[in-house]
């Protein structure tokens, strides 16, 4: 293990063995030496544990306790950030703490001594030139600066800081965000190379838009079938627990109805290894995807494939937002375009403005003089 300078950055050096097998990593920390130092130290601790400095928050746990708000002594970032990970982060999923972790190992050098109420627009954004210039993106660079934002929210919240100084910060602008979704016939191709446990995996995803997550965990008591409902319907547990209903379409009634007879578990989709839900199918989805020759595709993208054909077959950007549970409209409007005849209808209205026609039939034929201001 060893620190080291380029580029007037101060990097770590070191090895971790992962299965088996020594992995050596090197991690840009500061443009101090003594930050490296005090970085490198604890992941020795870490290390030393049995534990990955890359999975692990424990790094930020430089106070144990837990801080209280003082009309006096405002905290530093670094004394407050164990604070926020206990009460903020337990609500949170792995996969967000490990987010936090990583735009934390790049906030704590530059404002980790600075006090909440000192941080100010000018320093970050003068942070964020900082970052671009390493080389960080644009979409790294805001995700640090959401980390640091939300922080100083529950700051304000839990009464440590009267204001959120970055209130109203403008974020870098980032390229819109590429939607993959399959063709009919790529999914039909997908679909014949899949096994058949994977295959119905594909057809939940595909008929209904669910996320991983949500379909692993799906249990027998959360699907109804009843006469109310044509197909029956789906209570899915999403994001922050929050319960959403989907009706089913045929495809996926027809699915259901053939794996309720052979039921093995309160799960819709077990693990025949431990009994509990399935976690993941990532070795035998990239190699179905590879037989199909699909290529640049993730499982999520099966869940913008069904909001495509969604809304490619005529459904409402309202419905599509209700069925795939997102918070926002703006996040369903990505689809938009793919509507039939989107906008042609709008854009079509101008014609009434445009066309001489009628005009010429009432023999008002002069040229207009005049703009309308």
């Amino acid at each position: 293990m060893a620190v080291y300078k380029r580029n007037n950055v101060w990097y770590i050096d070191y090895y971790i063995k992962i299965n088996g097998k020594n992995e050596r990593r090197r991690e840009p920390v500061s443009p101090r030496r003594d930050d490296a130092e005090a970085r490198l130290k604890d992941y020795r601790e870490i290390i030393k544990a049995g534990k990955d400095p890359k999975t692990t928050v424990e790094l930020f746990k430089h106070e144990d306790h837990v801080l209280k708000p003082s009309e006096f002594i405002v905290p530093r970032l670094i004394q407050f950030v164990p604070v926020f990970l206990k009460l903020h982060g337990n609500y949170k999923s792995k996969k967000t703490l490990v987010s936090y972790k990583n735009s934390l190992n790049h906030l704590l050098p530059s404002f980790g001594k600075k006090r909440l109420n000192t941080i100010t627009k000018m320093i970050v954004k003068t942070y964020m030139a900082n970052r671009g210039n390493e080389g960080a993106s644009n979409s790294t660079i805001n995700n640090e600066i959401n980390c640091l934002k939300c922080i100083l929210s529950r700051a304000v919240e839990w009464e440590y800081i009267e204001k959120n100084p970055l209130l109203g910060l403008k974020m870098l602008q980032e390229p819109p965000p590429i939607v993959r979704y399959l063709t009919s016939e790529g999914a039909k191709r997908l679909l014949a190379v899949s096994p058949q446990y994977l295959r119905d995996i594909i057809v939940i995803a595909l008929g209904t838009g669910m996320r991983k997550s949500e379909i692993f965990t799906l249990t027998w008591k959360n699907i109804t079938i009843n006469e109310i409902f044509r197909w029956g319907e789906i209570t899915v547990i999403g994001k922050g627990n929050k319960q959403r209903i989907i009706r089913m379409n045929k495809t996926v009634y027809n699915l259901l109805i053939r794996k309720s007879e052979e039921k093995v578990s309160q799960y819709v989709f077990p693990s025949k290894k431990t009994g509990k839900h399935l976690t993941d199918v990532k070795h035998s989805f990239t190699s179905a995807l590879k037989k199909a020759g699909i290529e640049n595709f993730r499982f999520h993208d099966l869940r913008h494939t069904a909001a495509s054909w969604m809304v490619q077959g005529g459904a409402s950007l309202y419905a599509v937002q209700k069925i795939l549970g997102h918070s926002s409209i703006r996040t369903t409007q990505r689809y938009a375009h793919l509507s039939p005849g989107y906008l042609e209808s709008e854009i079509g209205k101008i014609d009434d403005f445009l066309s001489t026609e009628n005009e010429e039939k009432k023999g008002l034929t002069e040229p207009i003089s005049e703009a309308i201001v």
